[in-house]
């Protein structure tokens, strides 16, 4: 089953919570004098977070996990086959909880199924590569001419240790791909969760060593966020950790690579994204394309990094477009009621709502939605028009329920207008054409190109990534599998 993103009834996940629970760490020695509370979008107390509070620790952890790594690499593919057919079924009887855990980010029903559906299929795909791909191992034999009793072989080598950190917007899908790759790849892996979104790391973590997972080949710890650069830091400096994949924004994304980079750490990141819906004028339903496009913008309040930011239609569509997508959005929002939920805290919403306003100061044009501009996390969707390159909102991501009508003069340049942007995650192509389509996709400067999808779309078995601001590397698969292994030539002479 590909379980992939769609909408759904407006049902929203609720808390029936009667008393606050305790979240622990998962490693030998997790110490349990310091924690923090953790907080619904509506700034209730969830559940009281055990974690690090410096880096004391880091050396003692990191050194586990290398031995976690030399047990996990010695164990046999049959043993590793039936640890992941025991995680299914633990994933399976904890369905329930897993979907309700995540009311820690307010997730809509839709949302919240979508990760624990898409975990699922995930975890599995891995587990057929395990069955194929015996111990991730191909050997190559070369003989040549002048060495005809030499052997060369080529095998890929787990890195180690390595450090997953997975964002909490999806908080369950997340944290399993950034397991189960460098997992199936043969590493150990120390989990950094979100402190957003503690409770459900340690709920996939947990399931996983219930399974059969040893303890040392998969630890998770918390910090705070104002702890969480000294912990992190330290952790990629440790010379057991061999590699770091991390899902987040830009902005940490690149802090994270300088580190790493200053310790020769090789790294995956998936980061943010200014994800562009092109329609063109030959496309059959107009507007199917522009309804699409619009939910690919405001699912789960626009807080998805495959969300769209820009829809892009032609100067001789764009009247009707704006008509449109403007008696869309009324339809949307009055049928849709996961719009009025509102952005994890509000400083994920700040930023939104300033670059709105900057950008109808400086004359773009509210087409659908409505304004709020207060120091919470409010956020109601909106459409805007007129909006410029020079704009702020053109540019960043807004990571929230925005998004700009754009026009592009004709399909030749509508490509130079993608590319301009700094991001290279999703593009989506509306088009009867297919050959078109499929030129236009090569003239694109980013990881993935969905034509008559939208950029909301990710299966277990694509590769997924970006380019430039959007990262590098990918995940999911035997994609995702290779970043954690490297090749290593072994040449034998008779």
């Amino acid at each position: 089953m590909n379980y992939i993103l769609r909408p759904r009834a407006s049902t929203v996940v609720r808390a029936h919570l009667r008393h606050i629970a305790t979240v622990p760490m998962i490693f030998e020695g997790a110490p349990t004098d310091h924690h923090f509370i953790s907080t619904s979008p509506a700034g209730e107390p969830l559940h009281k977070v055990l974690a690090l509070k410096d880096a004391r620790l880091v050396a003692k952890l990191c050194e586990r996990a290398k031995k976690g790594f030399l047990l996990w690499k010695a164990m046999s593919v049959k043993e590793k086959i039936g640890i992941y057919d025991n995680i299914i079924r633990q994933l399976e009887a904890q369905k329930d909880e897993l979907i309700q855990a995540h009311v820690e980010i307010g997730n809509p029903m839709y949302m919240a199924e979508f990760n624990y559906y898409g975990t699922l299929d995930n975890i599995r795909h891995y587990r057929s590569i395990l069955d194929t791909r015996p111990a991730g191992k191909l050997p190559v034999q070369n003989v040549s001419s002048d060495n005809t009793d030499e052997i060369s072989m080529v095998v890929n080598e787990p890195f180690g240790p390595v450090l997953s950190i997975a964002a909490w917007n999806a908080p369950l899908i997340l944290a399993t791909r950034a397991i189960f790759a460098p997992l199936t790849a043969g590493c150990s892996v120390i989990v950094k969760s979100s402190d957003l979104s503690a409770r459900i790391s340690h709920l996939i973590v947990q399931a996983l060593l219930d399974a059969g997972v040893p303890k040392d080949v998969l630890t998770l710890v918390h910090c705070e966020s104002s702890r969480s650069k000294e912990i992190v830091d330290a952790l990629i400096a440790n010379r057991n950790v061999k590699k770091v994949n991390f899902t987040g924004s830009t902005r940490v994304g690149s802090e994270i690579a300088a580190v790493a980079g200053k310790h020769l750490k090789p790294t995956l990141l998936e980061l943010g994204g200014k994800n562009c819906s092109i329609i063109l004028d030959d496309v059959e339903d107009f507007e199917n394309a522009l309804r699409t496009s619009l939910w690919a913008s405001w699912a789960h309040k626009g807080q998805i990094c495959m969300c769209t930011d820009l829809i892009f239609v032609s100067e001789k569509k764009y009247p009707q477009a704006a008509k449109m997508l403007q008696k869309i959005a009324t339809q949307t929002i009055a049928n849709d009621k996961t719009l009025a939920m509102p952005q994890r805290t509000a400083a994920h919403a700040e930023p939104g709502k300033k670059l709105i306003s900057e950008a109808l100061q400086q004359g773009a044009k509210l087409l659908a939605g409505t304004l709020d501009f207060s120091a919470t996390n409010k956020f109601a969707p909106v459409i805007l028009t007129d909006v410029t390159p020079e704009m702020k909102v053109y540019t960043t991501e807004t990571f929230a329920p925005v998004v700009c009508l754009v026009k592009y003069k004709d399909v030749a340049s509508v490509a130079d207008q993608v590319n301009a942007l700094d991001y290279g995650l999703k593009c989506s192509i509306w088009t009867s054409q297919g050959l078109a389509a499929y030129k236009l996709a090569g003239q694109i400067d980013c990881g993935s190109v969905h034509v008559n999808r939208p950029t909301v779309l990710d299966e277990p078995h694509l590769p997924h990534g970006g380019t430039n601001k959007s990262g590098y590397g990918r995940f999911n698969s035997h994609w995702g599998v290779s970043e954690f292994q490297y090749p290593k030539l072994i040449t034998i002479k008779a």
